[in-house]
């Protein structure tokens, strides 16, 4: 038996929850696949995986084993870069998660010039708005708002993140322009309701912090909706200023209280601590802090003339 085949078909089966991704991404028939897994188990004489009709789980020598199975694949990729010298060969699966509007707009559109620059290697895009279990979902590399937390990750900085407030110009013709931030109690304002207090709009004066309550009219859970929702000429609303990637050139929106600082956020590409990072993490990294620098509303200011 191949075992670091077998391995690799494993962590994917686990990392999928099923025979047929994973018979899909290896190219192979579902058949093989589940013989792959069944030879496994009895060579290492412990079941991995609880079958049954409509569901796949691991078994508590699945969790254990899928450890040392990553942990093997990745000495394995580790001594083929050596090999090959430090650069390494661009290839693989990279398994990368993203928050779900974020990733729509800014990482799917630059897929095309990723595959033309590293032809062999494949993205596995996992698109949340909740924040995944790296170490857990088997994730290579994440992009984050805001400072990481986890101890056991490692950071590198890709932009900002910058709050803008924001409507139609069509709205503001029809409903007049709010000079001071105090006047939004007098719009309709449109809130995400994916936060605690999302009706408590942060503005920074002398270094300090105050929160500005707006008279909502709509509130939406979904940021693209909310998006759409400013398009739309719904009202106003504070949102990143990446979900307007044509910002300057789209002559319906308007930005307001462009005076008034407004809290921004770094962005990072966060990857879990190992030993070596692999040529593909590395490779995406440095694609996305190179895009991301083109992007004046990740980069520059965000204000509107």
């Amino acid at each position: 038996m191949d075992v670091i085949a077998a391995f690799k078909t494993f962590v994917r089966v686990a990392e999928t929850e099923s025979f047929s991704a994973a018979a899909r991404e290896f190219h192979v028939g579902q058949p093989a696949v589940s013989k792959q897994i069944a030879a496994l188990e009895d060579y290492l004489g412990a079941r991995l995986l609880q079958r049954s009709t409509r569901s796949l789980a691991l078994t508590d020598e699945g969790v254990e084993f899928l450890t040392y199975a990553r942990a093997a694949i990745e000495a394995v990729d580790e001594a083929v870069e050596q090999s090959r010298g430090r650069e390494g060969h661009v290839a693989g699966v990279l398994r990368m998660t993203a928050n779900a509007s974020f990733g729509r707009m800014h990482i799917v559109p630059r897929l095309s010039l990723l595959g033309a620059r590293y032809p062999d290697l494949r993205v596995d895009l996992v698109l949340e708005d909740s924040i995944v279990d790296m170490v857990g979902q088997g994730i290579d590399l994440a992009i984050r708002f805001g400072d990481p937390r986890e101890p056991n990750l490692i950071a590198r900085r890709l932009g900002t993140m910058r709050m803008i407030t924001i409507a139609s110009k069509s709205y503001l013709d029809r409903r007049g322009r709010p000079q001071r931030p105090e006047e939004l109690k007098d719009h309709d304002c449109l809130v995400f309701g994916g936060m605690q207090d999302g009706d408590l709009w942060p503005y920074i004066e002398d270094g300090q912090t105050r929160q500005v309550g707006v008279n909502w009219r709509l509130r939406i859970n979904n940021s693209d909706a909310l998006r759409q929702a400013v398009l739309s000429g719904l009202g106003i609303a504070m949102m990143p200023s990446w979900h307007f990637p044509d910002l300057w050139e789209n002559e319906a929106l308007e930005t307001l209280f462009d005076d008034y600082e407004k809290p921004s956020y770094p962005m990072f590409a966060v990857y879990p601590s190992r030993r070596y990072t692999p040529a593909k993490v590395r490779a995406m990294i440095d694609f996305l802090q190179h895009e991301i620098s083109l992007d004046p509303t990740m980069t520059g200011g965000v204000g509107l003339v």
